[in-house]
């Protein structure tokens, strides 16, 4: 009766895991409830999208479209269900074929009637296979892979079946482009999460747009009823990748709230977040009705949870590790030297990257009562901080507060945060509001905050011992070496010095070990380090 407090929240299987929920506003819904149920589910640990209404959302027809394009596979002779069920979960990295997907979901007879509309409200594509009605009418399982079964099938058949199935889920995820109910960032965020599969827009980067395109036109070519979406066609002709928005503003007044979103990485960082945040703050130093920033992290879990580790294991020279350890400063140095002030509001753990970003903050505020809120895990890995760790921190919270944490790696609490100066304030509620308050009264001058040192710090005559436990000795060598010159040094110049000696990491055997254990086990078992 109420149409302003009517709408859509859709939700995937399994609903108490899936983080992804469509929340989907109808013409009349006040944009009040729309606001509050975006950050309702975003509090309680999922990735809400907005999604304009339209049959199916944004999610159904490409779930409902890959099954589709499976079973046409099989309709047309290319494998047996099994077979296409396994090279599927190959050809996409799914975190299981869409046949065995049915099964786990009981999704047969939704399936049956979510095509069936389709074809009448989206396009003639759209349909139920023939397959797909005999098996609901004899009421079976589809006879997929058991766990750890090896389906045989030759590669030429792998090849063809993969770049049909590319073919297909690239189209159907440009066709929801073009129809306007969603955009690029929230689509890439929902299919790799709520339907476990490589994020398509980046695979469409990764192979070249036109190659992508190509792929398209070659599966409406084999079923003509497939529509090529106009918004691929164009980006192709441009010749340029996919922009895929990872970190987002949003101007409240004159404070810019900035947003890092990678949820299925806790927010990690890597090249193309760095590039973004540069882009970003650029755009806030330039703007003359920008005071100051909030930076702060989607979710509960993470402000931002570190650097990525895959960025970190393909470096192999001590120059590569250099050339990335200056890279990620310079976007640091951007937002210290902002010239505005820049509140990090740290709504959870910040983790080596996550930690130096917030540490290039003007000030740094944080969620109260969080048993784990940051710390510099670098040494578990076999390597140091690159991204201003070693320099920041000691002149943050003073040499002494800072020794351990930096050499164990092992992580502080928001109290403890809070008592060496690390934070500024604890927060019981909306961290992001507080962000913005916080902004504005250092804007106004209300708030005072400390500058960071900039100048060389006075060595005590002596430090604490240092228990390192299984670390790595090497990597103790080295991160102490980073500390104490640089400590000796300008800020500027102590950073150069960091970049450099954890390029000297690389040569160490113990960086691989960490590396490979991370990868194989992560963060769970501890290296077996040989020291050298």
């Amino acid at each position: 009766k109420n149409k302003e407090r009517c709408l859509v929240i859709h939700y995937f299987f399994p609903a108490e895991r899936s983080i992804i929920v469509e929340i989907v506003p109808g013409k009349d819904t006040a944009s009040e409830i729309t606001d509050f149920l975006m950050k309702f589910y975003e509090q309680i640990g999922k990735a809400p999208i907005r999604v304009k209404s339209r049959y199916g959302y944004a999610m159904d027809p490409i779930f409902e479209g890959l099954f589709l394009a499976s079973a046409l596979l099989v309709e047309k002779g290319i494998g047996t269900v099994k077979q296409i069920d396994a090279m599927a979960q190959r050809a996409l990295s799914l975190g299981v074929g869409p046949f065995t997907a049915m099964n786990l979901t009981g999704g047969n007879p939704i399936t049956q009637h979510g095509l069936t509309q389709m074809h009448e409200k989206i396009n003639s594509w759209f349909h139920c296979p023939k397959i797909l009605d005999s098996q609901i009418s004899i009421g079976r399982p589809w006879d997929t892979p058991m766990i750890g079964e090896a389906v045989g099938y030759n590669e030429n058949d792998f090849e063809m079946v993969s770049n049909l199935l590319k073919g297909a889920i690239f189209g159907l995820v440009c066709e929801i482009l073009d129809s306007g109910i969603s955009n690029i960032a929230d689509l890439e965020m929902a299919v790799e999460n709520a339907l476990v599969m490589s994020p398509p827009f980046q695979m469409m980067n990764k192979i070249g747009v036109d190659k992508a395109l190509g792929l398209v036109e070659a599966y409406a070519k084999e079923w003509p009823e497939f529509p090529v979406p106009k918004v691929l066609v164009e980006q192709a002709r441009s010749g340029k990748p996919w922009d895929i928005p990872f970190v987002f503003r949003e101007d409240k007044d004159d404070v810019a709230v900035v947003t890092i979103r990678r949820p299925k990485t806790l927010n990690a960082l890597n090249p193309i977040v760095l590039k973004q945040l540069e882009t970003i703050f650029s755009g806030i130093k330039k703007d003359s009705k920008m005071k100051g920033a909030v930076l702060t992290g989607f979710g509960v879990k993470a402000f931002v949870s570190g650097a990525d580790v895959n960025v970190l294991a393909r470096i192999r020279t001590p120059e590569e590790g250099e050339a990335l350890a200056l890279s990620g400063q310079e976007t640091l140095s951007l937002i210290e030297n902002l010239g505005k002030p820049v509140i990090c509001a740290m709504n959870g753990l910040a983790f080596g990257g996550g930690n130096e970003l917030a540490m290039s903050c003007t000030a740094r505020i944080a969620k109260k009562g969080l048993k784990i809120l940051a710390g510099q895990p670098e040494p578990k890995l076999g390597i140091i901080p690159g991204y201003g760790g070693s320099q920041r921190f000691p002149r943050i919270v003073g040499l002494l507060n800072a020794w351990p944490i930096l050499r164990t790696g092992n992580p502080i609490s928001s109290s403890e945060a809070l008592k060496i100066g690390l934070i500024q304030e604890e927060v019981k509620g909306d961290i992001k509001e507080a962000g913005i308050a916080f902004a504005k009264k250092v804007i106004s001058g209300k708030a005072k905050v400390p500058p960071m040192k900039r100048e060389p710090m006075e060595i005590p005559e002596s430090l604490p011992e240092v228990d390192i436990g299984h670390l790595s000795r090497k990597t103790d060598e080295i991160l102490k070496k980073a500390i104490l010159e640089g400590a000796q040094m300008t800020l500027e110049e102590g950073l150069k010095h960091e970049a450099k000696t954890f390029g000297e990491c690389v040569r160490t055997k113990d960086m691989r070990i960490g590396m490979e254990n991370f990868m194989k086990y992560g963060p769970k078992r501890n290296a077996e380090f040989a020291h050298a």
